[in-house]
């Protein structure tokens, strides 16, 4: 397989004070299966875009193959034989390529795609997040098929999905790129270590820095003093003027602003040699949450309830009860009812007719906050959104800064923001409310993988109740103290 080689990259929006890639040389081999990470911003999908040759940049790269983007709307034309082969090694019934794509669930749409690309020959899929609309089942399918593949580059945020398709991590810093013979996780574990001792070591550094800082201003003052020692001598006497002293006088101040201004030199170098040596450390503001104190100790408790839409059974034989700070994962295929149940709890599934029946039990006065996987209904500007959630604007903005929101991305209308940073805005609203049940659906679409570890030590950490929907395996594991699977 060609090796793409890449000589002194560097990209940067026009409008934009910072390159998002600056004089970045790696190469990659085509045949690995290679994951992308990175924060969001940070120029994943960019990247792709550059390796098609859709943006400008400074640099060369060369040994690029023809590539397809996944998620494309328009196919590649692959042999009907080769679809149908990839179809049934995805599990799927491979007459689904004749179906409008309007009948096609996410999933089927995702392993079409999927099927389509890896039945075209000679060309190189660039992944860009195909868990979207998967549950764990379709995700491990997913993962399963692109291990058993060779040459690729994949976008996702989900650790466990990323460690069970690839054999090569290239990461996308602060500073440049890093890449590893080596799993996401493998990475992140040996780049916390890393990050542990750059902490320290910047720590010291500050030390340093701040001791040259005050020896700095020892010698200006020290300076200062003879400069004025000088011009006190030059002053004309009221006996007759010491030609003597202020010869002396004058080049003793000479002297020591000489040596004040060398001294100066060497501290304003050290400083230097001081500031390029400290690393630019990833960093994730901690986040908090409030939860309330119900005085019910069992808040919601269902018994053989069946739930429905427009009077449509979508699932039944429910039995769950839900104990104060207890933090219930949601499991099963997509459809199953989950979100349904959710919605209904959380009193937002009236305009889509869903309703139940059977021995249901919510505890009188309960305070829920409900963090949806839909988005859409984020308008207006954040500020409104807040507004209308009667959320504290402070704390609001607070979260968002420290979910890496700049304070003029505060004033930016909904419409302007990403997937992810409008995800990010539903969460921050959930954050800013006080409740006694915190329901969430899919919380962590489209939210980077740092992002995603500070939410799952907020959640972890805490003793708020919550009932979730959520397909990241390695959130659910960390979090969840308990499991209620739809049959």
């Amino acid at each position: 397989m060609p090796l793409i080689n890449i000589k002194n990259l560097t990209f940067g929006y026009d409008g934009s004070d910072t390159l998002l890639f600056d004089d970045i040389s790696i190469g990659i081999d085509t045949s690995w299966r290679l994951a992308l990470a990175g924060r969001n911003g940070r120029g994943k999908t960019t990247f792709f875009k550059i390796l098609r040759g859709e943006l400008p940049y400074e640099g060369t790269i060369t040994g690029v193959p023809e590539t397809v983007i996944f998620p494309c709307d328009d196919m590649p034309d692959a042999p009907e034989w080769r679809i149908r082969k990839e179809l049934n090694l995805l599990g799927v019934d491979p007459d689904i390529m004749w179906r409008p794509k309007e009948t096609l669930s996410g999933g089927e749409r995702t392993k079409l795609m999927l099927a389509n690309l890896f039945a075209t020959e000679g060309i190189y899929p660039l992944i860009d997040e195909p868990t979207n609309h998967l549950d764990r089942y379709g995700r491990e399918t997913i993962a399963e098929y692109l291990a058993a593949k060779d040459g690729f580059i994949l976008i996702s945020h989900d650790r466990d999905f990323l460690d069970k398709c690839c054999d090569h991590t290239l990461v996308i810093t602060k500073t440049g790129m890093e890449l590893t013979q080596a799993t996401f996780s493998t990475w992140w574990d040996n780049n916390e270590a890393r990050m542990a001792g750059e902490r320290a070591r910047n720590e010291q550094l500050k030390k340093e820095m701040s001791s040259i800082d005050a020896a700095m201003k020892k010698n200006a003052k020290w300076a200062a003093k003879a400069e004025g020692n000088k011009n006190r001598a030059h002053a004309p006497s009221k006996v007759a003027e010491d030609h003597f002293r202020r010869a002396y006088e004058g080049e003793k101040s000479r002297k020591l602003m000489s040596l004040s201004k060398n001294l100066e030199q060497r501290n304003e170098k050290k400083l230097e040699e001081k500031k390029s040596l400290l690393r630019d450390v990833e960093k994730t503001e901690k986040l908090k949450i409030e939860g309330s104190v119900h005085h019910n100790r069992t808040p919601i408790r269902l018994k053989d309830v069946t739930l429905l839409r427009y009077g449509d059974v979508v699932a039944e034989h429910i039995d769950l009860t839900v104990e104060k700070g207890s933090k219930i994962s949601l499991q099963g295929p997509n459809g199953c009812g989950k979100s349904t149940l959710i919605k209904y709890l959380a009193g937002a599934g009236e305009s889509e007719g869903i309703t139940a029946e059977g021995d249901i039990y919510i505890a009188p006065g309960l305070k829920m906050s409900y963090l949806c996987q839909d988005t859409s209904s984020l308008t207006g500007t954040l500020y409104d959104a807040c507004d209308r959630r009667g959320a504290d604007k402070t704390r609001f903005s607070t979260i968002l800064v420290k979910m890496g929101f700049t304070k003029e991305m505060l004033y930016r209308d909904t419409s302007c923001l990403s997937l992810g940073q409008k995800k990010c805005v539903m969460t921050a609203l959930s954050l800013c409310e006080t409740a006694d049940l915190y329901l969430w659906d899919e919380p962590l679409n489209y939210i980077d993988v740092y992002l995603r570890r500070e939410i799952e030590r907020l959640v972890k950490e805490s003793e708020i109740t919550m009932l979730f929907v959520e397909h990241d395996t390695a959130f659910v594991r960390e979090v969840a103290d308990g499991e209620f699977i739809f049959s």
